[in-house]
């Protein structure tokens, strides 16, 4: 009712002053009409194009005015067409030359009042703070990521997440995959482990009979460890103002006497703490666990056998005293906040997890799991010209307003040839030795699945990701999604990199000086990070999974996507290389994953597309 009211409201407001603004005999732009967002940009709703035909607004499409007789070129290829024509502009235009222009705003704040030609800038989101002014054409405001993101949403204190757990029970591992996923998302993540703070003492090594809990010496130094590393990781905290940063305290924790220390010490310094509790009895998974923590600096210098008996008391001496994390650890002020993983995500409890980064923590950690797997990445197969043949380098940008609808040549069609080939070969080894993709106990045991089976390929939706994929449609099954599209452009779609360069020389310097953040000017312009937004959901099909996967995409989404799985930088991201007519195969593992590249280039040699140029990157 609310909603009608509403409707109604702002119809009977713009039939008004459209009213008046024919008496005044002036078009005047109106501010005030239903829809916001994109129509607030436009002088009216049904605008005539240069041809005369009217476009309207689709309610399925932010990006597009379709006209009456629907869409055939498709929405995401024609951003703006119509919104901005073709001119010369005065002397050029603002920036370099620019040859397109935008419909006036009623914000444009030039001192003689003059209507220059230039790129809308972004839209401003309701409650967002203006951004900041500066530049020239494209637009008078800059195009970087603005302060309040979803990354610092809920976190107004600072949060610590403490893990419980006895030893070798993959606390460590668990913590480092949230980090990987927390950073990716744009967090500040800092991990403090007692142990390696221990080791870093010259405690290096300590037997069993430290860990005792008649050792009173051992007792008090334990103590002392992990209160230094409480300090180190609450000076952290709080030397910046930033709302990004997480703090890992990785340690056993495994008595509620420690657990109360933590919550009061958390409340003293206006923390939230959550508590990640790894409980895990399935004899498989310990064995191989075991045999990982051999691995480290306390044992590696030991006869194995004789490593494994001390180690395998260390545990009996953390069993005696472990106490689970329970509800009654509420002091009746704060409540008790956990997650409980069961032999790695075989079930999950959740309690008072509401917040936001506590919740994703939470959604992400019932997703993951140790079955072993196979990643495959490729590019789709496109050339890029401009470049070394064969490489992801070039002076010219992928037209993405054609090439996303272009066909693949002779070249790219044997490419695609080639990648199903190489798929099934790899799936058919990877079953033969029952290895990553292969059934196991995590499938609940039995034969071996059909090796065809074993492979799920995900592909951006345009066209040349659906031939690029033909001949594996006929083996594996395949899905498509346009969250795995080519970065958008904004009002820069379709310009090469040398136009971008010679006509708009602000935006591609604001581009350099900050990859990774800098947004495309206009409505659907995209950053690295907003990429990553936009791909967080692949990511959750990545680690829920138990089969091998391949993506296909284009460089920018690719590189995103590997990012993650390696853990890169964000500020390297955009700057990672990458191969057309090359697979990359990564294998998760305890400690991260591994990639091999697999070179395909001899039997699709040549440019990949009819398109020219290369990918918006």
């Amino acid at each position: 009712m609310l909603y009608d009211a509403y409707i109604a409201h702002s119809s009977h407001s713009r039939k008004e002053k459209e009213a008046q603004s024919d008496r005044d005999g002036s078009k005047a732009v109106d501010t005030t009409r239903s829809g916001s967002f994109e129509d607030i940009m436009r002088p009216s709703a049904n605008s005539p194009n240069d041809n005369g035909t009217e476009k309207r607004r689709s309610s399925s499409s932010f990006f597009l005015d379709e006209e009456e007789n629907g869409d055939p070129k498709g929405r995401e290829s024609r951003a703006f067409e119509g919104v901005f024509d073709e001119v010369s502009g005065p002397e050029g235009g603002g920036g370099g030359g620019g040859s397109r222009r935008a419909s006036p705003r009623p914000d444009d704040d030039d001192d003689d009042n003059s209507r220059g030609f230039r790129l809308m800038s972004p839209m401003r989101a309701p409650g967002l703070a203006p951004e900041s002014k500066g530049g020239d054409a494209p637009g008078k405001e800059s195009h970087g990521i603005r302060e309040g993101s979803w990354t610092t949403l809920g976190l107004e204190q600072p949060l610590v997440v403490a893990m419980v757990g006895l030893p070798a029970r993959g606390k460590s591992y668990i913590v480092m995959m949230i980090i990987r996923y927390l950073s990716w998302s744009g967090f500040e993540c800092r991990l403090f482990n007692v142990g390696s703070h221990r080791r870093r003492i010259g405690l290096q090594g300590a037997d069993s009979s430290f860990y005792d809990d008649k050792n009173d010496q051992g007792m008090r130094m334990r103590a002392e460890m992990a209160m230094s590393v409480q300090n180190d990781m609450y000076s952290w905290l709080h030397e910046s103002t930033s709302k990004r940063r997480v703090a890992f305290f990785d340690a056993t924790n495994t008595t509620q006497e420690r657990r109360r220390a933590l919550a009061v010490r958390a409340r003293e310094e206006a923390t939230f703490l959550l508590f990640i509790e790894s409980i895990c009895d399935d004899a498989e998974t310990l064995q191989r666990n075991y045999e990982l923590k051999l691995l480290n600096d306390d044992y590696k210098h030991m006869d194995p056998a004789k490593a494994r008996e001390d180690f395998s008391r260390r545990v009996d001496m953390y069993t005696k005293v472990y106490e689970t994390v329970l509800d009654s650890e509420d002091d009746g002020i704060h409540q008790l906040s956990y997650i409980k993983m069961i032999n790695v995500g075989q079930k999950m409890i959740t309690r008072n997890c509401s917040g936001y980064v506590p919740s994703q923590i939470s959604f992400y950690l019932q997703n993951v799991h140790i079955h072993p797997r196979k990643i495959f990445l490729s590019l789709t197969s496109m050339n890029r010209a401009g470049g070394p043949e064969g490489t992801t380098e070039g002076n010219s940008l992928f037209s993405l307003r054609h090439g996303e609808s272009a066909s693949l040549t002779s070249a790219g069609k044997s490419y695609s040839v080639s990648l199903a080939q190489y798929c099934e070969s790899a799936m058919a080894a990877l079953a033969g030795a029952g290895g990553a993709g292969g059934a196991g106990k995590a499938d609940g045991g039995g034969a071996a699945r059909d090796r065809h089976g074993d492979l799920l390929v995900l592909s951006g939706a345009s066209r040349v990701h659906a031939e690029t994929l033909f001949h594996l449609r006929m083996t594996f099954s395949c899905y498509s999604t346009p969250l795995l599209n080519e970065m958008r452009g904004g009002d820069l779609h379709g310009l090469s990199r040398e136009e971008i360069k010679q006509k708009f020389p602000q935006e591609f310097q604001k581009r350099a000086l900050s990859k990774p953040k800098y947004r495309f000017p206009g409505v659907g312009g995209e950053s690295y990070l907003d990429i990553i937004e936009r791909v967080r959901p692949v990511i959750i099909e990545l680690e829920r999974q138990r089969r091998s996967v391949l993506v296909v995409c284009h460089i920018a989404v690719l590189r995103c996507i590997y990012a993650y799985l390696m853990g890169t930088r964000l500020e390297d991201t955009p700057h990672l290389p990458f191969k057309t007519h090359h697979v990359y195969e990564l294998t998760p593992g305890p400690f991260g994953c591994t990639c091999v590249a697999h070179d395909l280039s001899d039997k699709a040699e040549g440019s990949g597309s009819k398109a020219e140029g290369s990918e918006l990157r």
